[in-house]
């Protein structure tokens, strides 16, 4: 069995440029039950105004994945990478040692919306790294990034596997998972049936680690859906207190 978290359980940053939405402990945000699930620290779905953006800032010793879901976004950062992510891209940044970067909507007219991704690594102070990544979008179950070298997802510094799940209306899949190993599902967009649990858009399902571990998961999708999915083994579990830097 799985935890249902829903989406208004969240915490949330709301400023006239951003609406941010916080599966776990961010920013004025904190809820020392929710610090994370394993090394997955933050899961932040983010929509930013037109012309909005978050200036340039520093981070370090985080892994830093951001998926655009709605409109078109600018990076930028002081290793003077420039790059304009469209709807369906993905970007990884393992801030190390220390990285500065922007993210701007690259529109003066519509509203852009991403997903942030947070891991911890297993190193510090490790050199800094940037990526863009375009998945197959015909994919039904991809591989993002995993702590195993693949040939097409990012390789995290770190004991866990991402995956995104897109399904059509009507469509099933269902998804093994390794012995001692737990699970969250993210729904991001349509509507889906897991663990005979109905999940709407920002809801979750999270493995409880009192009930007996599962072999797999089936999911329908009621709409055309997308969810992110993170696989951890048990041993990863602890939850962290990490401060964010």
């Amino acid at each position: 069995m799985h935890k249902h978290i829903r989406a208004n359980e969240r915490g949330s940053t709301l400023l006239p440029w951003l609406r941010s939405y916080h599966s776990f402990s961010f920013g004025q945000y904190h809820d020392p039950a929710r610090m994370g699930f394993g090394p997955l620290r933050v899961l932040n779905e983010d929509w930013v105004a037109p012309g909005g953006g978050f200036p340039r800032h520093s981070h370090r010793d985080a892994l830093i994945i951001s998926l655009v879901t709605e409109g078109d976004m600018v990076h930028r950062d002081n290793a003077g990478h420039e790059h304009l992510l469209n709807t369906g891209d993905y970007q990884y940044m393992s801030a190390g040692s220390g990285i500065s970067h922007s993210e701007f909507n690259a529109s003066d007219t519509k509203p852009m919306e991403f997903v942030q991704i947070w891991v911890m690594p297993h190193h510090r102070n490790t050199a800094p790294a940037y990526q863009v990544q375009r998945f197959d979008r015909a994919a039904t179950l991809q591989l993002i990034a995993s702590g195993e070298t693949d040939s097409n997802a990012f390789l995290l510094d770190q004991a866990m596997r991402i995956w995104q799940l897109r399904l059509e209306a009507g469509d099933s899949l269902r998804q093994n998972l390794p012995d001692r190993w737990q699970r969250r599902v993210q729904l991001i967009k349509g509507e889906i049936t897991a663990d005979n649990r109905v999940l709407q858009p920002g809801d979750a399902l999270e493995s409880d680690p009192n009930s007996p571990p599962i072999q797999s998961m089936e999911y329908r999708a009621n709409s055309n859906s997308l969810a992110l999915i993170f696989d951890i083994p048990v041993h990863n579990q602890q939850r962290t207190t990490h401060e964010l830097t």
